[in-house]
């Protein structure tokens, strides 16, 4: 299997449109250099097209048109202490892209530091600190009906608008946002909202979660599904007309010989028919569930 690597400098230079330009310096690092670059990526087999964008500090925005491969854009900005540690980060910071199959990838590699990844490196002494920053943003059009994973940690948003498949969306810093589904999945953050739309009703488990944020979930009006919801400092809210369910029971035992049950502070209920299990999770926030037309 071949791997390609899109280290940004270089394609800039050699794809047409590219350009680099200086900004103002910015907070404690004074040395700014940005460069933007666009390039087409094709499926290297038939099957279930998978788009797998995953960066590390930036946004991911992705469209989706009437088209057979991946147009990928790709702006880098680098901010640094010296011009020895953009040399440094050009080296540290790469964006790989993979042919795998039927799956277009675009991964930010940070040192071993990936979204979605448990291999992060400490760096424990002062002279090993990062004397650099690096932002890569990611802007795809990709064909209609295609399967979606994005990832990012610090890039204030991921939206993803469109005729999309089945979708896994996670950020940590920042909100998640998604229209045109068409399938099943997982839009999940830490700071920020998820907002999510579905233009056909999902035929599979998902699940929509935050912890400082509202999660917004509309689906179309024939919608069946069972539903847990969960919210500790907002409202559960609907649309729909629901029938309560019963709610799972954990138990444990006190040393004292009581069993002490708990809910776990889910509510279930079930919107039509019942379906497959839809779950909603905010901490500091509201659960919407709406219905499309209303």
């Amino acid at each position: 299997m071949k791997t390609r690597t899109l280290v940004v400098p270089a394609i800039a230079l050699l794809l047409g449109g590219a350009g680099a330009q200086a900004a103002p310096p910015q907070g404690d690092l004074p040395i700014h250099r940005e460069m933007s670059s666009t390039v087409t990526l094709p499926f290297a087999e038939a099957g279930t097209r998978t788009v797998d964008l995953r960066t590390i500090n930036g946004t991911i925005r992705v469209t989706t048109e009437d088209r057979r491969d991946v147009k990928l854009s790709v702006t880098r900005r680098t901010d640094a202490e010296r011009e020895s540690d953009v040399a440094d980060a050009d080296r540290d910071v790469r964006l790989d892209t993979s042919p795998r199959g039927a799956t277009v990838a675009a991964v930010v590699h940070e040192r071993e530091d990936v979204c979605g990844e448990s291999n992060r490196s400490p760096r424990d002494s002062w002279w090993d600190r990062q004397r650099y920053r690096v932002r890569i943003d990611l802007v795809a059009v990709v064909p209609h009906g295609t399967r979606i994973r994005l990832c990012t940690i610090n890039g204030s948003d991921i939206v993803a608008t469109g005729a999309f498949a089945d979708f896994d969306v996670s950020n940590v810093n920042g909100r998640v946002e998604v229209s045109g589904v068409r399938g099943s999945g997982r839009a999940i953050t830490v700071n920020g909202p998820v907002t999510v739309t579905f233009a056909e009703s999902p035929r599979d488990a998902s699940e929509f979660r935050t912890v400082n944020g509202s999660v917004v979930v509309t689906f179309p009006p024939d919608l069946s599904a069972d539903l847990r919801l969960k919210t500790f400092h907002g409202d559960l809210l609907t649309d729909f007309d629901v029938e309560p369910l019963p709610v799972q029971t954990t138990s444990r035992t006190k040393a004292d010989g009581r069993v002490v049950y708990r809910a776990g502070g889910s509510t279930a209920v079930r919107i039509g028919r019942g379906g497959p299990l839809l779950t909603f999770d905010t901490l500091n926030g509201d659960v919407r569930i709406l219905r499309a037309g209303r």
